[in-house]
């Protein structure tokens, strides 16, 4: 073998040791980057010539610069990421929600409402005080306005927690594009089958790490192999490569799906481009930070925009149960306070029937309807003087005649089924009414005037869903309407209307019942209630005098939306008493408070204007506190609350704790979940940068060895220069 093999064989030392020592640099610049990966050089032989007595090597190479990772490992890394940044994010939120509803007892909203109950003991211990009154609207403001303020801050909250959406998401498609686009490039380079794109995968590694976290997608490879570095196993360096979120392909190889921004009533859904173009909503199939986002913020909204479910929904729905709670209740008590007349604000909004509307068909102004009037039977029925049930009377209603057709029809049944009959169907004030009145001998009828609605007479079953497509709620059964068309939903329960003289005395009482389960219409609809208050010959004084009785007093009705009760005499007033009905408050008699809910929450303007205005008295006479003595120990009864679906019986205080417990327990479990997954995480990622890290000791030892090799090989290269000079020196 010549010298000159010899020389070639200690540069191919030199050169592979040089490799080495480079890529040992290489790891030693990049021991403090997380998302780098330690490489490895990987000596092999060259090729020995095969001689007598035996091979004679040639030299070394190397073969390989492999990334000692374990990609199984890297998963169990980046999934346990995910979960703990998905924690960290709900956690902070959640601590935020939590400042605004502290759970103690002389802080936040729970000190506003004993300060308002504070003062309804002052208003009870001196009911004709005016600066008591002073105070007591000062403190009914003032509770009205945390109550905007928390449902505000909640708000507030969802808005940031869209913008972090949004922010997120755009994330999520840089770094889609940023894998695509390293695929591409990896592929190019390890076209060969030789060359690894080591740089390339610890940059698509970090990258899908933050995806995951970020999202939860599922990352799919294929072709994944298992090297052994000298000593130093990888399994690493698949080929196929896929990236899917909820059953959809966001990416394959350097083919990527951009997510989409979804508008759901101002808030982000996130959706993905289906095969046909058409977006997919995958909003409830992501998980990560932005699954954790959506946990709080909620995936089901109001009209308005306002969270219905997650963290953000169930506050809010608990600060409007809360809200509604009390301002039923409160209202209920204070319709008690006894006054000349009473009308409500407009409880719903009946179409009005114009002389062109009830001679059109049905059909032609189908738009201007609540929504089309059906084929089918109106069943009314039929009391007497006493409010004893008589007969039903079934009517064949045709969508396709005009109003004023469709009352000739119902009369004409009335007719035909009572020959005395005294009461029909009529257009008053825009809407159609049961009124008192007459028939000819051919059966039509006349109002008498003036008209006047007749109790004798209700609707049991509308299976035409005339009254429902005219708006006009009165005629329909309470539980179909209580939790969509009341502003504050009624109690099976019954109420008195109770009528006092001047002076305070009772003139006289009556007891309304309500039970929305009935099919009896005089105890399951508007129109039966008013029935109830308006029905003749019923001794309500027990005195056998049938003319001093709460109708001879009193006439309820409802028009245009709005429940009035009018008085017949002068110098008489009317309250309710003994309410587990809840009807002064759902129908806004006498309100003390206005509004529905946490949001709208407010004193009554008159009220709030001219606090001398509020009543602490139940009668007229001087002195009376008992309203706000009842309202006083309202605080300490349970009272019902309606929370979406479910009914809660607790004080108002006792629920509004039960409230923020609930949120400290959740802020809790999340705080908890976050540390127990901080310390797994810090577990695997001690073990995957034991085999993934850089090892500065190990390197450094890795370094001198190189170096030492390199040296070597210098030194034989240098021998053999001397060698050859020596040779050359003889043949001169």
């Amino acid at each position: 073998m010549a010298i000159s093999s010899s020389l070639s064989t200690a540069l191919s030392g030199l050169n592979a040791h040089q490799t080495a020592i480079q890529t040992t640099s290489n790891n030693i610049s990049n021991a403090s980057n997380p998302d780098y990966v330690r490489e490895r050089a990987v000596f092999n032989s060259l090729p020995a010539i095969n001689s007598i007595p035996g091979d004679i090597g040639t030299g070394v190479e190397i073969s390989k610069i492999y990334r000692i990772t374990d990609t199984f490992l890297f998963n169990r890394l980046s999934t346990t990421s995910t979960t703990f940044k998905k924690y960290e994010n709900m956690e902070k939120y959640l601590k935020e929600i939590a400042t605004y509803f502290p759970d103690v007892q002389d802080e936040g909203l729970a000190k506003d409402i004993e300060e308002f109950f504070n003062a309804w003991q002052t208003l009870s211990n001196n009911p004709n005080d005016s600066s008591a009154k002073v105070v007591l609207a000062q403190e009914s403001i003032k509770l009205s306005d945390i109550f905007h303020q928390l449902t505000q801050k909640l708000k507030d909250i969802q808005k940031n927690i869209n913008k972090d959406i949004k922010a997120k998401t755009d994330e999520a498609n840089n770094i889609l594009k940023q894998i695509a686009s390293l695929n591409k490039d990896i592929t190019k380079n390890e076209a060969n089958n030789i060359s690894y794109a080591n740089e390339l995968r610890d940059k698509r590694d970090a990258l899908e790490k933050r995806l995951k976290e970020i999202l939860d997608v599922k990352i799919y490879k294929t072709d994944i192999s298992s090297y052994n570095a000298q000593g130093e196993e990888s399994i690493d360096y698949s080929k196929g490569y896929e990236i899917t979120l909820g059953g959809y392909v966001l990416l394959e190889g350097n083919d990527y799906k951009e997510l989409h921004l979804i508008d759901n009533k101002g808030n982000y859904d996130i959706g993905i481009k289906k095969d046909n173009y058409s977006l997919a909503n995958i909003t409830k199939n992501i998980g990560g930070e932005i699954g954790g986002l959506l946990e709080i913020r909620g995936y089901e909204f109001n009209e308005d925009g306002s969270s219905k479910d997650g963290n953000i929904g169930d506050m809010l729905s608990s600060l409007n149960a809360l809200a509604e709670g009390m301002i039923r209740n409160i209202n209920s008590i204070y319709s008690y306070s006894a006054q000349e007349n009473v009308q409500t604000d407009s409880l719903y909004t009946p179409i009005s029937i114009s002389s062109k509307l009830a001679n059109t068909p049905l059909p032609i102004v189908e738009k201007k309807l609540k929504h089309p009037v059906n084929d089918g039977i109106m069943t009314l029925s039929t009391y007497d003087e006493k409010g004893n049930h008589i007969k039903d009377i079934s009517i064949n209603i045709d969508s396709t005649k005009s109003i004023n057709e469709i009352i000739d029809d119902i009369n004409s049944s009335i007719y035909n089924n009572d020959n005395n009959a005294n009461y029909g169907a009529y257009i008053t004030n825009g809407e159609i009414k049961f009124v008192k009145g007459s028939y000819d001998k051919n059966g039509n009828f006349t109002p008498s005037t003036p008209t006047q609605t007749s109790p004798n007479i209700l609707v049991k079953d509308d299976g035409s869903m005339l009254f429902s497509a005219l708006g006009e709620i009165e005629y329909i059964p309470l539980k179909q309407i209580n939790s969509t068309d009341l502003p504050i939903p009624l109690q099976n329960g019954s109420f008195d209307v109770v009528a006092y003289d001047e002076n305070g005395n009772i003139l006289a009482k009556r007891t309304i019942n309500i039970n929305m389960d009935s099919t009896d219409p005089r105890y399951s609809t508007i129109q039966g209630i008013i029935s109830q208050i308006n029905t003749p010959n019923i001794d309500d004084n027990n005195d056998n005098n049938s003319n001093n009785d709460f109708d001879d007093l009193y006439k309820a009705s409802i028009a245009g939306g709005k429940f009035s009760l009018i008085q017949k005499e002068e110098n008489i007033y009317v309250g309710l008493d003994e309410d587990s009905a809840n009807f002064g408050g759902a129908f806004g008699i006498n309100k003390f408070l206005n509004g529905t809910d946490a949001a709208t929450i407010n004193l009554r303007k008159d009220l709030k204007k001219d606090p001398s205005k509020i009543h602490a008295n139940k009668s007229p006479a001087q002195g009376d506190n008992e309203v706000a003595n009842a309202i006083l120990q309202l605080q300490s009864k349970k009272i019902t609350f309606y929370k979406d679906n479910q009914i809660i019986n607790d004080t108002i205080l006792g629920f509004y704790r039960q409230t923020t417990s609930s949120l400290a327990i959740k802020t809790q479990n999340i705080s908890e979940k976050k540390e127990t997954t901080s310390t797994l995480l810090t577990s695997i990622q001690n073990q995957y940068y034991a085999i993934s890290g850089v090892n500065i000791d190990e390197e450094l030892i890795n370094l001198e060895k190189f170096q030492r090799g390199y040296q070597a090989n210098a030194k034989v290269i240098t021998t053999i220069n001397q060698m050859l000079d020596a040779l050359f020196g003889i043949k001169q």
